[in-house]
């Protein structure tokens, strides 16, 4: 009973965080790729990376919520603007769901002084959704009696099992070169069709996010004997909606020569269902490279099932800029813009 509890509130949550948001890719180091929530940054200090993410969440038993993502961004200098295209795969194997999803960015890049940059995007995207009924138990296929349960439902099935829609945003970033950015991102202003009822409509919502960050260094000129060289304060804050859906994120990063620590919380609204998380990360810099993890927990689950919901996030990044060798341990996120 516990068990069926647990995937029915983990299948809620989904819904809840995931679905609800029309199916859009929510990672938790959220600070670190934020290109996920708004593809602007993508072309954020004229840049060009690549990089991958993997998530699962959930029990230690039942059902889990596995995502993967990959990005690649180059910006043309010649011409001022960036290319990026990502890629996002999320399932829940034990009930037969899955979302893929591949979108292409471009990002413009315009000075309007010498300190702030404006950088307008706009995406297109296709996406694909798979129901597999077969790993669904119906009611007649429960015998109450002795607990078994039949592999073959005689109820009759009316939904499709797959579901492929195309998707338009648009989005942009103002910032300036020393510490400080203003993001929003406006994702499927066409409202894609995404029911699996070929006889009920189940639109989308146009996502709406606004996203704030500001960097400050701690050890300006290295006066402090305790910290390292190059040590920044970085905050990011980002609040989305949609429909009746809400997310707020809220991050703290410490970062520490070639080291990174974190927190983050997480606050989700959905029809009157909230849900609170509470996250930390940890990252290290090598020269182009950053790989970090980010672990996270439901602070409400515990009390609903007797088990706590975690998560647990993996990533990598690359920065092909040819000058990031020589950057001596500074990781600050304006560095190329100073």
């Amino acid at each position: 009973m516990i068990m069926k509890i647990k995937n029915i509130y983990t299948l809620f949550l989904f819904v809840a965080i995931q679905s609800a948001f029309s199916q859009d890719f929510a990672v938790k180091n959220q600070n670190k790729v934020m290109g996920t929530l708004n593809p602007s940054f993508y072309g954020f200090g004229d840049s060009s990376k690549a990089g991958a993410i993997y998530s699962t969440e959930g029990y230690n038993e039942g059902s889990k919520i596995e995502t993967r993502f990959g990005f690649a961004n180059h910006f043309f200098a010649d011409n001022d603007f960036s290319l990026a295209f990502d890629v996002n795969s999320t399932k829940i194997s034990q009930l037969g769901f899955s979302i893929n999803e591949a979108k292409l960015h471009y990002i413009y890049n315009t000075r309007l002084s010498y300190e702030w940059t404006f950088n307008p995007s706009i995406s297109v995207g296709y996406g694909n959704s798979r129901l597999d009924y077969s790993s669904l138990v119906f009611e007649d296929q429960i015998n109450v009696l002795t607990g078994y349960i039949a592999e073959v439902s005689r109820d009759p099935v009316n939904i499709d099992n797959k579901i492929n829609y195309l998707d338009v945003g648009a989005a942009a970033v103002v910032h300036n070169n020393r510490n400080l950015f203003f993001g929003l991102s406006i994702k499927h202003i066409n409202r894609p069709e995404t029911s699996f009822n070929s006889q009920a409509s189940n639109k989308k919502d146009m996502l709406m996010s606004f996203q704030t960050g500001y960097e400050k260094d701690i050890n300006q000129y290295g006066q402090s004997a305790f910290l390292p060289e190059n040590s920044y304060l970085y905050l990011y804050n980002s609040f989305t909606k949609q429909g009746t859906k809400s997310r707020l994120d809220l991050y703290q990063e410490l970062i520490l020569g070639n080291i990174s620590f974190g927190i983050n919380e997480h606050f989700n609204k959905y029809d009157g269902f909230s849900v609170s998380q509470i996250g930390t990360s940890l990252s290290i810099f090598i020269e182009e490279i950053e790989v970090g993890a980010n672990y996270s927990f439901d602070m409400g689950s515990k009390k609903t099932v007797g088990a706590s919901y975690t998560s647990f996030e993996l990533y990598l990044t690359f920065d092909f800029n040819p000058f990031k060798k020589n950057r001596r341990g500074n990781n600050s996120r304006f560095y190329d813009m100073q």
